[in-house]
């Protein structure tokens, strides 16, 4: 089963990553940078640079891949909105199910996608909507890695004719 889930969870990663990092250059160019912005979109190049890491680790089956790619994972879990912080993030692909508590106290649930990357990070919105959902994708993809078990990677031996000349040459091993 690893043998599809885990390259597919590490391409979704790595592509959410590098999309994400160009969503944010790309709003930086298209308005106009504060102080304020220059913060978030540092915080989320960050964000989406470990997540490009935790694909490529993952796709390399590194120990280190899983973990990360669990913390990638728990990332995207919750999608959490309200007028103090507005907080989403997906990479790769990303449904998820929200309910929604609009400011005339009409309830909305609903399920939505979102392809390549997205992010919402923000604090202090005015008339923001609150409400609360989780990423199913990312609950599967969770359990998935959970299974998972990279095997720790060998320390490359070395030939012998290659030990032996480096004795002959006075070295010692």
């Amino acid at each position: 089963m690893s043998k599809i889930w885990i390259p597919l969870i590490a391409i979704l990663e790595m592509v959410g990553g590098v999309f994400g990092i160009a969503f944010v250059i790309w709003q930086l160019v298209a308005a106009q940078a504060t102080a304020e912005s220059l913060t978030f979109a540092l915080i989320v190049s960050a964000i989406y640079t470990f997540s490009f890491i935790a694909g490529l680790a993952l796709w390399l089956r590194r120990p280190f891949g899983r973990t990360a790619s669990l913390i990638v994972q728990g990332i995207q879990l919750p999608k959490y909105f309200s007028q103090f912080l507005i907080f989403m993030f997906s990479f790769g692909f990303d449904a998820y199910v929200y309910g929604t508590l609009s400011g005339d106290d009409s309830v909305f649930f609903g399920v939505k996608c979102n392809f390549l990357a997205y992010s919402q990070f923000l604090i202090n919105v005015h008339n923001g909507p609150v409400g609360f959902g989780f990423r199913i994708s990312a609950c599967v993809f969770l359990l998935i890695l959970l299974k998972f078990k990279p095997q720790p990677v060998a320390p490359a031996r070395e030939n012998c004719a290659d030990a032996a000349s480096r004795v002959q040459g006075g070295e010692t091993l």
